[in-house]
């Protein structure tokens, strides 16, 4: 198969966050929907992705295979995680966000950091592991984390607590859903030196936006 720069690309995003649906490659790549089932259908064809339906009202899920794994610097996802299945479609909607927002920034995905270097807060058992970095040229990281539905208090304060005396990382970023927007940010007022929290929009599968008031 004669590769073409995006098909590279296409491929590497996917195993990047493990998995994604259709309208993430549409807006990533600026591809048509028409356009981007025909480039993944090739992808398909040359046995580089795998297509299935998880959830019957839902798009279908691409996954690399052990082939198209070669092509990046991670193993393929064996299978998706359902439990966390919005989780992880809302990183990829913050991920197309902040990299136009920030074109010339470096993204370091939780499946990267765990490979590499992983910047775990708290002790024992409960070490948390960030959703990604984001570098934008500064020496130091910023900690990105999406959370949907509410930790409990006292975990939430422990993960920050922990994040503050994290040198390593310059800030960290917490976008949340509407309905625990307010409570994350109550929470992080005492943090906010280094805990700054936005809101995400409603719709985590549509277009994200946030509110850049910092909490």
């Amino acid at each position: 198969m004669m590769y073409e720069n995006r098909d590279i690309r296409i491929i590497n995003f996917i195993n990047e966050f493990g998995f994604c649906e259709i309208p993430q490659i549409e807006k990533q790549f600026g591809l048509n929907k028409p356009r981007a089932y025909k480039v993944m259908q090739r992808l398909i064809k040359h046995g580089y992705v795998h297509h299935e339906r998880i959830f019957y009202h839902r798009h279908g899920v691409y996954r690399v295979t052990r082939l198209g794994a070669q092509l990046t610097g991670l193993p393929r996802l064996d299978k998706v995680p359902v439990g966390i299945y919005e989780h992880q479609l809302a990183v990829i909607e913050i991920y197309i966000q902040l990299m136009r927002e920030y074109p010339k920034a470096t993204w370091m995905s939780e499946r990267n950091i765990r490979r590499g270097w992983m910047p775990k807060v708290g002790k024992g058992r409960e070490k948390h592991i960030a959703d990604a970095l984001l570098y934008l040229g500064d020496d130091k990281p910023i900690a990105i984390e999406v959370e949907l539905t509410m930790k409990g208090k006292r975990r939430l304060e422990e993960i920050f607590s922990a994040y503050r005396s994290q040198f390593e990382l310059k800030e960290v970023w917490y976008f949340c859903s509407p309905d625990i927007y307010e409570k994350v940010k109550k929470l992080a007022e005492k943090f906010q030196s280094v805990i700054k929290v936005f809101e995400l929009s409603s719709d985590i599968t549509d277009k994200i936006t946030f509110d850049s008031s910092v909490g």
